[in-house]
């Protein structure tokens, strides 16, 4: 992880966006390449990020390479969300959204308040789905073409072989042992091409979601975003907010699909994907993980955490009607 600025440089960075004298800092020591820190100042709370960007390019998506043309679509992105609670970032005095200080990219949003919720309700669900809903409604009309954004769950053959050659040399004999089964599940879940697409969070759980007791306050961190099936997306957020005891919550997951519902309707052909798009995104992420696992870019318990927690779902969901 990059190191944070100085106490002085985050008070030049204040003064570059117009955010006055800086009266405390905290710092967010979680997180892989972008450190941030919550500022105070009379204008409010902001974060404020410091990127280090780059420009190689990869066929598999790495995390650590953020192109600066793909960080300006996110910003885009959110821009144009203007009535959901997502990150909203400022411009500078001089009118941008990313600027150039000491050597690495900064930028600045207003501060979200909220918890991110130890457990999902009902009600919570709902909120959930009301927010992907109008997401996805929002997001149909961006029509910016997001380019060089990573593609995280973009498996095709090709990508697949590559990551198989890192994915089938795990140590521990548990990871070992479920390799072929989740390159099985990804091969044979994956989304056909044809489906309504547009931006997607990809990445919608409790770690990214904020509450002030029951109510939705903030859906953070888009740096997974890129454009896929919406279906997808319902996929992802499902599998981290409605299982409960080794399977889907049937009242989570109809809360969840009520709320989504509400504000953008699925067509027959989403529907008959429904069960697809949760098993694609349950598999689909082991599988990332697997791949990282040898490459040394996220521990092995973590993977372990996956398959022990999700893989079982799968399994389930595979025998069962959703």
């Amino acid at each position: 992880m990059l190191k944070f600025f100085s106490k002085k440089e985050y008070q030049g960075i204040a003064d570059l966006y117009k955010l006055g004298t800086i009266k405390s800092i905290k710092y967010f020591r979680q997180g892989y390449q972008t450190p941030k820190v919550v500022i105070t100042t009379p204008r409010g709370k902001f974060i404020v990020a410091k990127h280090n960007l780059s420009s190689k390019k990869v066929v598999v998506a790495d995390m650590r390479i953020v192109p600066r043309i793909a960080l300006l679509h996110e910003i885009n992105l959110l821009t144009h969300l203007k009535n959901l609670p997502v990150p909203h970032y400022l411009p500078s005095k001089r009118r941008r959204y990313l600027e150039n200080f000491k050597g690495y990219a900064v930028s600045v949003y207003r501060f979200l308040s909220g918890r991110q919720p130890k457990r999902i309700t009902p009600k919570m669900a709902y909120q959930l789905g009301k927010f992907v809903g109008e997401f996805h409604k929002l997001g149909g009309k961006f029509k910016k073409v997001m380019r060089g954004r990573r593609r995280f769950y973009d498996l095709n053959p090709k990508v697949m072989k590559l990551m198989y050659r890192y994915a089938k040399k795990q140590t521990h004999p548990k990871l070992k042992s479920v390799v072929e089964e989740v390159k099985r599940g990804v091969e044979h879940n994956r989304m056909p091409k044809n489906l309504p697409r547009g931006p997607i969070h990809v990445d919608i759980k409790p770690d990214n979601e904020l509450f002030v007791g029951e109510k939705l306050t903030g859906v953070i961190d888009f740096g997974n975003t890129y454009v896929d099936p919406f279906i997808f997306d319902m996929g992802k957020t499902i599998m981290w907010n409605c299982p409960k005891k080794g399977k889907l919550d049937k009242k989570l997951t109809k809360k969840f699909l009520e709320g989504y519902d509400k504000k953008r309707k699925l067509s027959k052909m989403e529907l008959r994907h429904l069960k697809q798009s949760i098993l694609f995104a349950i598999y689909s992420h082991i599988w990332v993980d697997l791949y990282h696992v040898p490459i040394r870019y996220v521990p092995e318990n973590y993977a372990l955490f996956l398959v022990k927690e999700f893989l079982p779902l799968a399994r389930r969901l595979e025998k069962e009607d959703l």
